[in-house]
């Protein structure tokens, strides 16, 4: 069997980083290694876990998604798909492609709906 893609997710909700979690471990190819609830705690997690890539939120208290990518990339540059309620073309979005992050998946603002799933794919 081949190697799966170790995946860390990171989002303030919970109910977002089950969600995505959940998403993600139907593909077999991916495993989830954990999840963190804010930018501080996800390069902590990032450190000790050594995910191939990282999913992440913009908007956190704390440590931002930004800053997070910031932070990370200066210590090891680690794959960031950023998924957020911003619109692809917003100052944050921007910001964090321009941190490192490769990505940008918009999830749904009705966040409560079977609407999250729709960025399942």
């Amino acid at each position: 069997m081949e190697r799966r893609i170790r995946v860390l997710v990171v989002d303030d909700s919970a109910y977002v980083r089950k969600i995505v979690k959940e998403m993600l471990s139907r593909v077999p190819a991916l495993e989830v290694v954990g999840t963190a609830r804010d930018g501080e705690d996800a390069l902590t997690m990032v450190r000790e876990l050594a995910p191939d890539v990282v999913t992440c939120d913009l908007i956190m208290p704390e440590v931002d998604g930004v800053e997070f990518i910031r932070r990370q990339f200066a210590i090891r540059p680690v794959p960031v798909v950023v998924v957020s309620i911003a619109a692809d073309s917003s100052e944050r979005v921007l910001a964090a492609l321009d941190a490192g992050a490769i990505d940008f998946v918009q999830k749904p603002t009705a966040l409560a709906t079977e609407r999250i799933f729709d960025m399942a794919d």
